[in-house]
């Protein structure tokens, strides 16, 4: 049994990763209202360029699509694609669509014909930036040129529009049941594929983390690949269900969620070996829990891959 909680800050500069569609030749960012804390310790709310959810949740899945194809895992033709509907395959059980395909399993479905669907063992946060308000936007003039057949710009071919990029610190957060791959939501006493199987998509879907976390999530990267840089993660892995650790965009959320995983185990909530935090530049220790510290993020990835490895059954 798995369960993986993380949540993660990042440096994304001169970024388009959500834009609203545009307003005549303007292409504004997604726009939140975020609650923080101000420098008096008092609460207020500030509007904030965002990425969605969606688009986080789609991203993790395209990286899952591209790694299980290398790897000749089952993928329905949707997938196979990079077009993760919901609602087109049709089956008559939770367990066909699991055989079907690593991202129905993973990512969950929804089949309208049979009314025979499967909760997303995967859920993603918005990505936002953190409480200390480092982040700005700004809008760029850009043009598209449009020649005729001589060669020369056309008249009516010069169309200017704007974009709007931002930079920042950025915080997310990404949970999965990983203990219920490979195993029907409506009947979790069954395992549907090979215990190698179920490992193998288990571990694609931390893999698919990593990409995530270099920038490889959202819309415009062929003109605007982010300048991105992973610079804190926590992520708590479990045999046993667990809460999810305080999202990364407060700025205590690491103390805070050691003080939640202490209080799991000196509770008697959960056994001590049963439960690893794993951080990158987070300065953190505990008496009470195992906190294992990495010098970097692809060193974080590969540890939770190897304790998939000896935890899943």
């Amino acid at each position: 049994m798995v369960y993986v909680r993380g949540t993660f800050r990042v440096v994304l500069n001169v970024h388009s990763l959500n834009t609203e569609g545009a307003v005549g030749n303007y292409n504004p960012l997604v726009k939140v209202f975020l609650v923080g804390r101000t420098s008096d310790n008092s609460w207020d709310i500030v509007e904030a360029n965002a990425v969605t959810g969606n688009m986080l949740k789609h991203w993790h899945a395209r990286h899952v699509r591209d790694l299980a194809e290398k790897m000749n895992l089952a993928l329905c033709e949707d997938c196979k694609r990079g077009v993760f509907y919901r609602t087109r395959i049709h089956v008559e059980s939770e367990a066909d669509a699991i055989k079907m395909c690593v991202l129905e399993d993973l990512h969950g479905f929804l089949c309208t014909d049979t009314q025979v669907r499967r909760e997303s063992l995967v859920k993603t946060s918005f990505i936002v930036p953190i409480e200390e308000r480092l982040f700005g936007t700004i809008s760029v003039t850009h043009n598209r040129v449009v020649y005729d057949e001589k060669g020369k710009i056309d008249e009516k071919g010069m169309m200017p529009f704007k974009n709007e990029y931002a930079s920042g610190v950025y915080a997310f957060g990404i949970s999965m049941d990983l203990a219920y791959v490979g195993i029907p939501l409506a009947n979790p006493n069954t395992k549907i594929i090979s215990d190698d199987k179920r490992k193998m998509r288990a571990k694609l879907a931390i893999m698919a983390l990593g990409n995530l976390l270099t920038g490889s999530l959202g819309a415009k990267q062929s003109r605007a690949l982010p300048i991105a840089k992973p610079i804190q993660a926590l992520v708590a892995i479990s045999k046993n269900p667990i809460p999810a650790p305080v999202h990364s965009y407060y700025k205590d959320y690491a103390t805070d969620s050691i003080k939640t995983y202490e209080g799991l185990v000196t509770n008697g909530l959960i056994k001590k070996e049963d439960l690893e935090i794993h951080v990158y530049d987070i300065d953190a220790s505990s008496d009470i829990i195992t906190i294992i510290r990495h010098d970097s993020v692809g060193e974080l990835i590969n540890s939770l891959l190897k304790k998939v490895d000896s935890w899943l059954v």
